[in-house]
């Protein structure tokens, strides 16, 4: 585990803190095949060398932290997989991963972000998420592996459901590593911006977690055309650390598809407009590889 000092310490330089790009999608474009189940949780598995390849093309892009492979590796997600006995080991691989990459490449600090997701790859995710009765322990369960494996901080990402949310947050903080919350938003038909689930507005969610506690905020896999409204909503509310880490093209389960996403250069134009806007975390969710980030790099610096 290594101080997050130097994250602040840029942020106080007004520089950019810098995240990596998405994993799971990534593993996709080097042929890794996805669980229909539990998307990219068996490429700890069965490509562990893609996966630290992954992070660390990251880290040479120049990425400031670098997130584990535990997207996918929640409870709920590994039962309905059949990956459930795997649950501890898989956790601890995804850290273990991504600490080789950064002793074998890094020559400045890069911190590990241990991924939680409070999400399903249901069509109906209400159907799929852990039931209240367990989720809170495993939510907690998963935090304390990823921080006992060497997670830096923890980042509960794709925050769509309050009530999930909330408890993966409060299970996170116990841990007492830093927690960062990603929140997804996407547009109903009436064009109005909700969290994904389409049951609460941003506003909604943030107020109802913001008391569970959490060192930075950001708006993630969320359309890139809808990120600044996004990044507008949680900046007139979370006054803290916060950015921005969005997504582009689409998912058809269990993969992604990559026929219309945006090039590094347009990202970096996004992205841009985010950091006037006073996002001090710049990185990039599904479709977003290391091309985007070393452009963001070299960009932002």
């Amino acid at each position: 585990m290594i101080s997050l000092n130097f994250i602040d310490e840029k942020i106080a330089r007004q520089q950019i803190v810098l995240l990596d790009g998405a994993t799971g999608t990534e593993l996709e474009q080097r042929g890794v095949p996805m669980n229909s189940a539990a998307w990219s949780a068996e490429a700890i598995l069965t490509a562990p060398e893609i996966v630290q390849a992954v992070h660390e093309d990251y880290i040479r892009a120049g990425a400031d932290i670098i997130t584990s492979n535990s997207f996918s590796l929640a409870k709920h997600m590994l039962i309905r997989a059949g990956l459930e006995a795997e649950f501890q080991r898989l956790n601890a691989a995804s850290v273990t991963l991504a600490l080789k990459a950064r002793e074998k490449v890094a020559n400045n600090p890069v911190a590990i972000a241990g991924s939680i997701a409070p999400t399903t790859f249901c069509a109906d995710p209400r159907k799929c998420y852990p039931p209240l009765s367990d989720a809170f322990s495993w939510y907690e369960q998963q935090a304390l592996i990823l921080a006992e494996a060497g997670a830096d901080l923890l980042i509960i990402e794709m925050i769509e459901d309050i009530t999930q949310g909330s408890l993966a947050v409060e299970a996170a903080v116990k841990t007492g590593l830093p927690v960062w919350l990603g929140f997804s938003c996407r547009r109903k038909a009436s064009g109005e911006l909700m969290l994904w689930e389409f049951e609460h507005t941003l506003a909604e969610g943030i107020k109802a977690l913001a008391p569970f506690g959490g060192d930075a905020a950001l708006i993630m896999h969320t359309e890139t055309r809808d990120a600044a409204e996004a990044f507008a909503i949680l900046s007139a509310r979370w006054h803290g650390k916060r950015g921005v880490y969005a997504h582009s093209g689409r998912f058809i389960m269990p993969n992604w598809q990559f026929s219309n996403v945006i090039s590094p250069e347009a990202y970096a134009r996004a992205a841009m407009q985010w950091v006037e806007m006073g996002a001090h975390i710049i990185g990039g969710c599904c479709g977003i590889g290391p091309a985007h980030i070393r452009l963001l790099k070299e960009v932002l610096s």
